[in-house]
């Protein structure tokens, strides 16, 4: 019971200190954000802080691979195949959380570690040298330019309805995601 409690604190801390970030993040740079100023707004001791990160950039870094884990294709369903469903979750999920994605984009390394991830996962490992650089090149195509759009959308640069927002990418990831499997099966062509 006492573990629990100290657990569910923990827990509490931690999101109280990213989503104080957040919203500091929003009207400042990273770079001038200090411990102290985020323990001020986020009304807790700097003991509790340290008790959990080494210093900003470790938050940052925390607050960006929960992102990439919640969006990852693997989480949300097969790395075999991107379904509709799939895409949904990630949509929705960015949509829930718009300012927390766009202050990731414009602060860290948030677009990278999604590519990395979507690499990680839809590059076929076992290929030659050639053909997995090729699908390399794909993915990090695919997932870098899903990610512009996603931003322009949270923004509301682009103005198309969420559904039809997600049928889109859906068969932008469809296209590309065909062209990279017959690289890995020329033969199947």
């Amino acid at each position: 019971m006492e573990m629990m409690k100290v657990n569910r604190r923990a827990v509490m801390s931690k999101r109280m200190i990213k989503t104080t970030l957040t919203e500091l993040l929003i009207s400042e740079s990273l770079s001038s954000i200090t411990v102290t100023k985020l323990c001020r707004i986020a009304d807790i001791n700097r003991s509790t802080f340290y008790a959990h990160y080494m210093d900003i950039f470790e938050v940052m870094e925390d607050m960006e691979d929960d992102f990439v884990q919640k969006i990852s294709p693997l989480r949300m369903g097969s790395a075999s195949g991107i379904m509709l469903n799939h895409i949904r979750s990630m949509v929705s999920y960015i949509d829930k959380h718009r300012e927390t994605y766009v202050v990731l984009l414009k602060n860290g390394y948030l677009k990278e570690k999604c590519v990395q991830e979507w690499v990680s996962i839809l590059v076929d490992h076992n290929l030659v040298e050639e053909e997995y650089q090729k699908q390399q090149i794909l993915v990090k195509f695919m997932f870098g330019e899903i990610s512009e759009i996603l931003q322009s959308w949270v923004l509301g640069e682009i103005k198309i309805p969420y559904q039809e927002l997600m049928v889109l990418l859906f068969q932008i990831i469809e296209s590309i995601n065909s062209v990279r499997k017959s690289i890995a099966n020329p033969t199947k062509n």
